[in-house]
């Protein structure tokens, strides 16, 4: 699982589309020229998954769920990849350091100010379930094969 990005909740830091690809496109195809190793990219952000899918990752794991890039559901449908749903309590925690770092998630393009607002007082498993099927349509309206899709419940 290579990532070029720190997500780590409170240590967090936003790096550039294209400084991040020039972090992990030559570490896959390092790795990929020595093996034929399954290759995770971990990104959110589509643009960096795309390099990293033609470089010679097989699966991206995203830690918005398919929700901060609305782009990125595409992105793997049209490489055939695998992808790592993960679910993200970030979005109901608005306030949080990782939030307040990562303005860039597009958490506003995937659900309603609303549900948003509503998301800070569901109980974690309504939560958990509303964010999985809002990715799960996602992933099947840009025609992921369900069998390449896995859920990480974060």
């Amino acid at each position: 699982d290579i990532g070029g990005e720190s997500t780590r909740p409170g240590r967090s830091s936003y790096v550039e589309i294209e400084e991040e690809i020039q972090r992990v496109v030559p570490v896959i195809k390092a790795i990929r020229k020595e093996s034929n190793v399954l290759i995770s990219i971990d990104t959110w952000k589509s643009q960096v998954a795309e390099a990293a899918l033609a470089a010679g990752a097989n699966l991206v794991n995203d830690i918005t769920g398919l929700m901060g890039d609305e782009k990125m559901a595409h992105v793997v449908a049209k490489a055939g990849a695998k992808v790592v749903i993960m679910f993200n309590p970030v979005i109901a925690r608005p306030q949080h350091p990782s939030s307040l770092i990562f303005p860039h998630f597009g958490f506003g393009q995937a659900f309603t100010e609303k549900e948003l607002a509503d998301f800070e007082t569901l109980p974690i498993e309504d939560l958990m379930e509303t964010f999985f099927d809002r990715a799960l349509a996602r992933a099947e309206e840009a025609g992921i094969a369900q069998e390449n899709i896995l859920l990480d419940p974060g």
